[in-house]
């Protein structure tokens, strides 16, 4: 399994769909090559946020190519230094990559060069995310600053994008809204499996309080927008609608957006801070989880949010849309937004009603036991057919 960044360090949705695939598939053992960038290498996986599961016999570190304008060079020159890292005479019956962008090119060329089938599993479009002002992967690689060197860093993740497609024996998307973007680059065949919670997560009762506790939950990078959340708590005091407000975010190597949101977290002391702690326990306490997100594919927060009972509120960006909550197109304000989520709060029958409406989509169709179970399947198909090939 190639992954860039996340488990078993940081906090995010990527991060805890690897836990929980590595958990629920215990019959399967794995070797797993993280991408990251030199600063993140020397940390101890036994001081991880995430335990190492049982079922990983390895865990590989590399870090990520520098890109220039010999793009395919550099690309040959970092395979060639991977190969070295990579275990020699290991029998691998499937390589499961996350992405399609430096674990897509390691994928797609060791499916080639050794015969094994490629899975991949698309979490987030990254040429799309560069494209739309994400500063930096979650790897650690930062994007170039000027605009003509984004433009050509966009085009290299749309190259490796197509790369991973046309070597990939099965396309797997986590987001309905992504699978049009991909269909465009040459992907086939692309199968839907969501993204989901932890049945345990699931509470069939809420108490809440006379004022609505309002949240916001993500890492602290640009393509979350957590300063956006200020404007949302600006609004409810500028028409003097009272609420407790929480934000509970997590380092994304970001620290120019870290210092800002530090700085106008100053001018609002009504919010509450956390930063780098497990999100369930807050989440237990959120009425409303506010969405900001300038891009997303299926955010996994919105799901467990879901799950204790919150109701996302936002613009309707990815996946996240009236059904999962209370969506809004862009061309409705942050006010009017405010002013409805203060209309539904006043009427307790209609926001449980609406709550209750969504909750039943995540009880049918996100849990982890179901979608593993998909997976299981899945990579089973893929394994007789390859065995089938060989013999």
């Amino acid at each position: 399994m190639i992954i860039e960044g996340t488990y078993p360090w940081y906090r995010g949705g990527v991060s805890e769909w690897v836990y929980q695939y590595l958990l629920h598939l215990p019959e399967m053992e794995f070797t797993v090559l993280q991408i990251a960038t030199d600063e993140f290498q020397g940390l101890d996986p036994d001081k991880a946020l995430y335990p190492l599961t049982p079922n990983i016999n390895d865990f590989i570190r590399i870090s990520p190519p520098a890109f220039s304008s010999d793009l395919q060079k550099d690309l040959k020159a970092w395979y060639e230094d991977m190969e070295q890292a990579f275990p020699a005479g290991h029998n691998f019956d499937i390589i499961h990559v996350t992405n399609t962008g430096f674990a897509g090119f390691l994928g797609a060329h060791l499916s080639q060069d050794n015969q094994i089938p490629l899975l991949l599993t698309e979490h987030a479009i990254y040429w799309k995310e560069v494209e739309m002002g994400a500063s930096a992967l979650e790897c650690g690689y930062q994007i170039p600053s000027t605009e003509i060197a984004k433009k050509h860093t966009v085009e290299h993740f749309k190259e490796l994008a197509r790369l991973t497609y046309q070597h990939s024996d099965q396309i797997v998307t986590v987001s309905k809204v992504n699978i049009p973007e991909q269909n465009k680059l040459g992907a086939e065949r692309v199968e839907y499996i969501p993204n989901g919670i932890p049945e345990t997560w699931l509470v069939d009762q809420k108490r809440r309080g006379e004022l609505p506790t309002i949240g916001w939950v993500g890492r602290c990078a640009e393509m979350k927008n957590p300063l956006a959340f200020f404007d949302y708590v600006n609004t409810f005091d500028q028409l003097g609608q009272k609420a407790n407000f929480t934000m509970l975010l997590c380092d994304a190597n970001e620290p120019e957006l870290q210092k800002k949101v530090i700085e106008k977290a100053k001018k609002f002391p009504q919010v509450t801070m956390i930063w780098n702690e497990p999100a369930e326990a807050y989440l237990s306490e959120f009425d409303i989880l506010i969405i900001t997100s300038h891009n997303e594919s299926q955010p996994l927060v919105m799901l467990e949010a879901l799950a204790k009972k919150a109701l996302p509120v936002g613009y309707q960006v990815g996946d996240f849309t009236d059904d999962f909550g209370l969506s809004f197109s862009k061309d409705r304000s942050i006010e009017e937004q405010v002013k409805r989520i203060s209309e539904l709060w006043a009427s307790p029958i209609d926001f449980e009603y609406l709550v209750d409406e969504k909750v039943k989509l995540i009880k049918e169709k996100h849990t982890w036991i179901e979608i593993f179970d998909e997976y299981r399947a899945l990579m089973n198909r893929m394994i007789r057919k390859e065995e089938t090939i060989t013999f």
